[in-house]
């Protein structure tokens, strides 16, 4: 699709919801900026979790059938960093503040939930694939 016709094209302009401190972000890495790509069979799209633990299992993710994306999840406290020998408590802090989050947003239509594939990357991205309907 050209630039001309995404434009032109009212599905692909959907609203980002933000609240806790997703909306309340400081500085540095922001929570919740949603990238959205359409193929021919499917929607991808990635959203920025940075400080989300990805082993903590605080991070939810939900696709709707009307492609309504629904996250949630929690930013753990960065204020005490380890390493195998030392702990380093934190003077500067520019990432998201610790506290819950949730994004909502809508992909530009329905979804076979049954087709649903993600998968939370090491720099803090939660990539979805979400197969059309």
């Amino acid at each position: 699709m050209d630039a001309q016709a995404s434009s032109d094209n009212s599905q692909m302009k959907s609203a980002v919801v933000l609240r806790g401190t997703a909306k309340d972000g400081k500085p540095g890495p922001p929570v919740g900026v949603v990238d959205i790509g359409v193929a021919e069979k499917a929607y991808l799209f990635r959203v920025a979790v940075p400080g989300v633990d990805k082993e903590s299992g605080k991070l939810k993710c939900s696709v709707g059938v009307n492609g309504r994306v629904e996250i949630q999840g929690e930013i753990t406290d960065r204020g005490v960093l380890g390493s195998s020998s030392n702990v380093y408590r934190m003077i500067t802090q520019q990432l998201s503040p610790k506290g819950p989050f949730s994004v909502y947003f809508n992909l530009p239509g329905p979804v076979d939930t049954r087709f649903t594939l993600a998968n939370f990357r090491q720099d803090g991205i939660l990539e979805v694939m979400a197969f059309k309907k």
